[in-house]
């Protein structure tokens, strides 16, 4: 297994911006790296308040990826709700545009739809989804850890006098007016359906004692009303990186099986 730190110059966010990167490796017994090689690849999203060490630092996701034969692609992203925010950075685009071209063009990364997917936790819950439904045609399968996947529902009651952690004005035009936006999971799903493009399988996950469980038992009734491909788990469990070290194993079987 080789663990990259890689910091380059990003046009959209016009500043230096770190990515780290995991690229499977032979053992002393093992294959052998070939001229042309490209890797599976699965574009791995921090939550709140993380950043791309995240992943790296608080689950074994080195030796997962490596059994398996993955390359991971960990970018940081602040606290943008994976947006081109309001008053802030164009993070969508920097990741949807300028970070897979620059990943399949310095590193050794297949681009055939069918090997690369995405996949986060909590924040990156919904930012894996709105990744992956931004660019259809690029990525196959879609994977939310306890994520926010049904925004609409975790803001319909938002008044905007509460304590805002993400800054919420920042990212969204309006947080109260989610639904039936591009913000709008569902909505983005219910289009993609209606253009005939392709949909990402989905995998959702949540712990019985997170607080945003309800929240995926929403999306998950939406898209089964919507008759989009979708596995859905549920572990007893909290927002703890204990659950997504363990769901993250489940999940990655998913991925290549």
């Amino acid at each position: 297994m080789a663990f990259i730190q890689c910091n380059f110059f990003s046009k959209t966010l016009r500043m230096g911006t770190n990515i780290n990167l995991i690229i499977p490796s032979p053992d002393i017994n093992g294959w052998s790296f070939l001229p042309g090689m490209k890797f599976k690849t699965v574009y791995l999203f921090h939550g709140s308040y993380g950043d791309c060490y995240d992943w790296i630092v608080k689950t074994r996701i080195e030796q997962y990826a490596q059994a398996r034969n993955l390359a991971v692609v960990l970018p940081s992203v602040e606290n943008s709700y994976y947006q081109d925010m309001q008053h802030g950075e164009r993070y969508l685009s920097f990741l949807t545009e300028e970070l897979i071209d620059f990943s399949r063009t310095v590193f050794p990364l297949s681009d055939k739809r069918e090997d690369n997917f995405t996949a986060g936790y909590s924040m990156g819950g919904y930012g894996a989804l709105k990744v992956a439904l931004t660019k259809p045609e690029q990525f196959s399968k879609a994977v939310s850890l306890s994520g926010s996947v049904d925004l609409a529902f975790l803001l319909k009651d938002y008044d905007g006098n509460e304590v805002e952690p993400f800054r919420l004005y920042d990212i969204f035009f309006d947080p109260a007016r989610v639904e039936g936006t591009d913000a709008d999971l569902i909505y983005l799903i219910s289009r993609l359906k209606d253009e005939g493009r392709p949909l990402p399988d989905i995998f959702l996950s949540c712990g019985t004692e997170d607080f945003l469980y309800p929240c995926n038992l929403s999306a998950r009734e939406k898209l089964k009303r919507l008759d989009v491909s979708t596995r859905f788990e549920e572990h007893p469990g909290a927002h703890t990186w204990d659950y997504w070290d363990f769901t993250i194993q489940h999940a990655l079987d998913w991925l290549i099986g």
